[in-house]
């Protein structure tokens, strides 16, 4: 009997250890639910209309019964002018929805619908910078595309409804602007359902009114937000909430909504946000909703949203939730301004979730994460992450270049970089005011990492970021005298686009004793470049990048001769007498051989000759200048007698 009880036992102490590890699969879950969102897209285009209003506040009342697929709203609209004369209003609106009355300072305003499209003619132009606005009243049976942006189903008997955009699926209910250009300042929401029921939105929940008929939730929410952001999920939620601690007596919460069937699992998953929220407001900057909250809301699907301050969550695992709260810095506090740059939301979020495991879990996933994401990455030799055609949604939400290998670049940056610099640049690009609550673009990621590190990083993103591929190493070495060693490092590239990839490579050395081991860092600038390291013991075996930090493979390492691994032109003999020798490695060109005294003068020099004739040359030391055509310029001692 002890015996089960101590196989219980290890079970429980391992089973929650699983249940935390990086999932092989996650990503492609991820990136193919992103990718169905996407095929919204397809059908939306954005009109010049999005530039001629800015809206700058937008109050949501709605009606819904969960047991029904139904809305009825009421959106009243604050919007600046940014034209000279605005003389209509438009907004994104699906024409399965009915449009009942749209007012105006409580007169009736007329309205046209074009192709999704809500024309609102205004009886008085705006002028400039001035502001006014206006509220629709509409209903009806939301349109159903993709996998659905207002949903209706069951778990355990209840029934739920759902929304999820991104990204251009909040027309499908609700009349809004679907833009990358414009978010709206400040929202409030507020539900109405039968008695029985709650709903979860973005913001601060103001306040909660239930009689035996209905409940009304107000939410609030003071920060700009796209719209494909903004969202509800009503069902009979149970709720439990954490708290995130900060300087100067400050705090907020982590309101969590979840199924009543799933409380006790749940809030025992979801106390890892804490450790996450901490750890996230340590690398990248104090949480950008720290005002108000964060939390989740527990929806009919498999995957999860992060949406603005509440994400809506399947399940809660350890890297889903890691990954969805990271995009409240990367998606949702500053958001891409175009699809090809993708990697500003999927790319981060997904190295946030990996340096998760590097930091929690006594680190012990780390090398799973990257490994998975490493050997996905080089599983296919081409694929850049950059999304030249924003037409093909399924290269836009691509797991292995827009998230796997998204993430990887930010890994390779690091590792050039080094840990302080890199994760300064970061906290510099989420300061920076032209970003902040707004849009940026991989330029503008790029400037900050080039102002902190000091240098230029435009072969870098030439590379890795446009260029497709990867490098294959090869290495031959030898041991020399002292337990020195030559190293020769050969590269070729799995794919034509980059010829050759400039990088910091990490090899390790291992000595022949138990514990020896020593780290270099070569700088490999050209394919067969020699390095000459002194281990400080006698070798066992050589690896390169043992802890992951560039995307390769790896073709071999092998042991050779010194005249099978070295470039170095050969000089015999020496001493010499009356003629000298000189051999350079195959595929080079000698171009000439200087001979100079110890007084520093030009004493011969030839030109394209290895058989140099010498007997006129007094006994005495010189130094021998070797040129060839790959640049190599070669200085020996000789002596002549």
């Amino acid at each position: 009997m002890k015996y089960i009880l101590l196989i219980l036992i290890v079970l429980f102490v391992v089973l929650p250890a699983f249940s935390q590890m990086p999932d092989s699969l996650f990503i492609e879950r991820k990136a193919e639910v992103e990718r169905l969102a996407a095929l919204k897209k397809l059908s939306f285009t954005e009109d010049s209309h999005h530039h001629m209003t800015d809206f700058t506040y937008q109050r949501m009342e709605w009606i819904i019964n969960p047991k029904v697929k139904y809305i009825k709203g009421k959106i009243t609209t604050r919007f600046t002018s940014i034209v000279d004369l605005l003389s209509e209003v438009r907004f994104d609106l699906h024409d399965s929805l009915r449009v009942d009355s749209v007012m105006q300072r409580n007169e009736k305003l007329g309205f046209l619908r074009e192709n999704h499209t809500l024309v609102i003619p205004l009886s008085q132009p705006v002028q400039l910078n001035n502001t006014d606005s206006i509220t629709i009243f509409y209903q009806g049976t939301p349109f159903e595309s993709g996998f659905g942006s207002f949903v209706q189903s069951y778990h355990a008997g209840s029934p739920i409804i759902w929304t999820l955009s991104e990204p251009f699926g909040a027309m499908e209910w609700w009349p809004c602007k679907q833009s990358l250009t414009d978010k709206i300042d400040s929202t409030d929401i507020i539900v109405t359902t039968p008695a029985g029921y709650r709903a979860a939105s973005n913001g601060i929940l103001v306040s909660e009114s239930v009689d035996n008929e209905k409940c009304q939730m107000v939410w609030k929410h003071r920060y700009p937000i796209a719209t494909y952001l903004v969202a509800i999920a009503v069902t009979d939620y149970s709720e439990f909430s954490d708290t995130i601690f900060l300087p100067e007596n400050r705090n907020f919460p982590v309101q969590n909504f979840v199924f009543p069937e799933n409380l006790e699992s749940a809030r025992n998953n979801v106390r890892q946000t804490v450790d996450l929220m901490y750890l996230f407001n340590e690398l990248f900057g104090e949480y950008p909703f720290s005002n108000e909250k964060y939390g989740h809301a527990q929806f009919g699907w498999g995957g999860g949203m992060e949406h603005q301050t509440m994400s809506f969550m399947g399940s809660f695992g350890f890297e889903l939730i890691s990954h969805e709260l990271a995009h409240q810095w990367f998606g949702n506090y500053i958001t891409l301004s175009s699809w090809k740059d993708i990697w500003l939301n999927e790319g981060f979020a997904t190295y946030a979730a990996g340096l998760s495991y590097e930091n929690l879990l006594d680190g012990f996933w780390w090398p799973r994460w990257k490994r998975l994401n490493h050997d996905k990455i080089i599983s296919n030799p081409g694929g850049s992450v950059y999304v030249s055609d924003t037409t093909d949604v399924g290269r836009i939400f691509d797991g292995r270049l827009s998230y796997s290998k998204g993430a990887y670049l930010l890994h390779m940056l690091r590792w050039i970089m080094g840990d302080e610099p890199f994760f300064e640049a970061i906290r510099n690009y989420l300061n920076d005011p032209l970003c902040a609550y707004g849009f940026a673009s991989t330029e503008i990621v790029k400037r900050h990492f080039e102002t902190t590190a000091g240098f230029s990083l435009d072969r870098f993103f030439e590379q890795w970021y446009f260029g497709q591929g990867y490098p294959v190493y090869s290495l031959r070495y030898s041991i020399m005298e002292g337990n020195k060693i030559m190293l020769k490092l050969d590269q070729e590239t799995s794919h034509p686009s980059v010829g050759f990839f400039e990088m910091p490579v990490p090899v390790r050395i291992y000595g022949a004793q138990p514990g020896d081991s020593i780290d270099f860092r070569l700088t490999h600038t050209y394919s067969g470049q020699e390095f000459l390291l002194d281990p400080g013991f006698r070798i066992d075996r050589i690896v390169i990048d043992p802890d992951l930090w560039i995307l390769k493979k790896v073709s071999f390492i092998s042991k050779a001769s010194f005249s099978e691994i070295t470039t170095q032109p050969e000089i015999y003999p020496n001493p010499f007498s009356d003629r000298l020798f000189v051999k350079v490695p195959p595929g080079d060109v000698l171009r000439t051989v200087e001979i100079i005294d110890m007084d520093g003068r030009l004493v011969v020099k030839t030109t394209a000759i290895s058989d140099i004739h010498t007997g006129d040359l007094p006994n005495g030391q010189y130094i021998i200048r070797i040129h060839t055509d790959r640049g190599t310029d070669t200085s020996m001692a000789v002596k002549h007698h």
